[in-house]
């Protein structure tokens, strides 16, 4: 694919450490799963092409790390970002109550005229077992709504939901930029 019959699109993967960001960046990108896990330091990204609605587009995925210590290094790589995937972790209610604040970097980051296209993701869900405390797909939706986000549920894992997620995405930005 030459540069002349493609669009590049910077998205950023955004949440809390270890909710899966990089699992599921891998996991989309086609290489396959690991089960050690290892903190991203700082950011890392990743090129791919894609067609999205006949579109053909190139994905520059950014891995931004969830560690507080790198909260203001990373609000740099919002900038001029055409969308996010915003992850949680459902084994872990603190990532849920999070994800308002990191809705809220990327629209105040992002140096767009007008809020980015973000996907909420509940990932982990093979985790999720009877009668424990996970946070629950109502709850998630719920939040999805109050924010006006779409809401999907992803294994990275297993690979549930990955590649829905990133064709969502896909087609919000198309819808966003043609306006």
């Amino acid at each position: 694919m030459s540069n002349e019959d493609h669009r590049l699109w910077k998205i950023v993967l955004i949440g809390d450490g270890a909710v899966g960001k990089t699992s599921l960046r891998k996991r989309y990108l086609g290489e396959g799963f690991e089960t050690d896990y290892l903190s991203t330091m700082g950011a890392d990204f990743a090129l791919y092409d894609t067609t999205v609605k006949e579109t053909h587009i190139r994905w520059q995925i950014w891995d931004l790390a969830g560690q507080p210590v790198f909260k203001d290094v990373v609000k740099a790589y919002y900038t001029k970002v055409f969308g996010g995937i915003l992850v949680y972790d459902i084994t872990r209610h603190q990532t849920f109550k999070n994800v308002e604040k990191w809705l809220n970097d990327i629209r105040e980051n992002s140096k767009r005229d007008r809020d980015v296209p973000v996907i909420l993701l509940a990932n982990k869900s093979d985790l999720r077992e009877e009668g424990t405390e996970t946070v629950s797909t109502d709850e998630g939706k719920a939040l999805a709504d109050r924010l006006g986000l779409n809401f999907i549920e992803t294994s990275a894992k297993t690979g549930e939901g990955v590649q829905a997620a990133f064709n969502q995405l896909g087609t919000k930005i198309l819808d966003f930029t043609s306006e």
